[in-house]
C-alpha cells in the first residue's frame, strides 16, 4: 500500500510508520490553528511544512486491489485537441 500526500501542488510519498488518521489529524489541527509546522516522513527525507487554513492538502492511498479500478478508469487523455486559435480571448 502507498500513501501520497498533496500539499499546495507538491507530491510527497508517506512511510508508513504513523497511523494516516494520526497524520490527517495534526494537519487539521494545525489548519484550525495559527500558522504551524508539521513534520511527515517518507522513505528516502523527512519534510516539514508550514500548514495554514488556506493550505489544500489532497490525501491519496492506493493499495492492493486499486491497480484494477486504476486499469478500469478512462485513461488520460492529455491536452484538449480544440481550436482554441479560433476563439477571441
Amino acid at each position: 500500500m502507498s500513501t501520497s500526500i498533496e500539499i499546495d501542488g507538491r507530491n510527497f510519498v508517506l512511510s508508513d510508520d504513523r497511523p494516516l488518521r494520526q497524520v490527517m489529524d495534526e494537519i487539521e489541527a494545525a489548519a484550525s490553528a495559527a500558522p504551524t509546522f508539521v513534520t511527515l516522513s517518507g522513505e528516502e527525507r523527512s519534510i516539514s511544512v508550514l500548514i495554514r487554513p488556506t493550505t489544500r492538502v489532497v490525501i491519496s492511498v492506493d493499495g492492493p486491489g486499486r491497480a484494477q479500478d486504476a486499469a478500469r478508469a478512462e485513461q488520460d487523455r492529455g491536452a484538449w485537441d480544440l481550436p482554441f486559435d479560433d476563439w477571441e480571448l
